[in-house]
């Protein structure tokens, strides 16, 4: 029981702090995991890619879309970190955790 009161109160302190900082669900998502991964600059990142999100909205739909969309993100993450590996794994952990959670 205390488990599960302890993730109510993480869930509502996310909340709190998503609206403090006026972010939509992805871009704070985003935010969380580039915090997480220790990328600089995390807020201006996740600002740019829920930009990429947007433009490309059939990524889930067109592998297209999908391929330049991950080449976006790519781009905007190695703005602010020049290790290659980094950027590589936190953009495959970004899409992995992404595709899971719009499973139908």
């Amino acid at each position: 029981m205390a488990d599960l009161l302890n993730e109510i109160e993480k869930n509502e302190q996310r909340k709190k702090e998503q609206a403090a900082k006026g972010l939509d669900g992805l871009t704070y998502f985003v935010l969380c995991k580039l915090s997480d991964d220790g990328i600089a600059n995390p807020e201006r990142v996740s600002r740019k890619v829920a930009g990429e999100f947007a433009k490309f909205q059939n990524w889930q739909r067109s592998e297209a879309e999908l391929r330049e969309l991950r080449k976006q993100v790519t781009f905007a993450v190695f703005a602010e970190e020049d290790d290659m590996g980094k950027v590589t794994a936190t953009v495959e952990a970004l899409f992995t955790l992404l595709r899971k959670s719009f499973r139908p």
